[in-house]
């Protein structure tokens, strides 16, 4: 019997699909974050005094189209939240 639940097992596992992540475009960031779109072009510019390295560096999709990956902009997020004084 147990034969039989370990090829049952085997034969019924599907392969694992991988995760595709999700993109937001700067106006789902800014809704997200609460900042606005020169406020976060700031975050992300390295000759900023408004530069902060924590923050989600955009992705490239094509020629004038960026985003940001969804789950970078939530542990950001998250590391906000996390890091409050209480």
């Amino acid at each position: 019997m147990e034969q039989l639940n370990a090829n049952t097992q085997q034969n019924t596992s599907m392969p694992s699909m991988p995760q595709i992540p999700r993109m937001l475009p700067l106006k789902q960031v800014m809704h997200y974050t609460a900042l606005s779109s020169t406020t976060i072009y700031e975050m992300v510019n390295k000759k900023s005094d408004r530069y902060d390295p924590t923050f989600p560096v955009q992705v490239k999709l094509s020629k004038g189209r960026v985003a940001w990956v969804e789950s970078e902009v939530a542990q950001w997020i998250e590391n906000k939240i996390a890091a409050r004084v209480h």
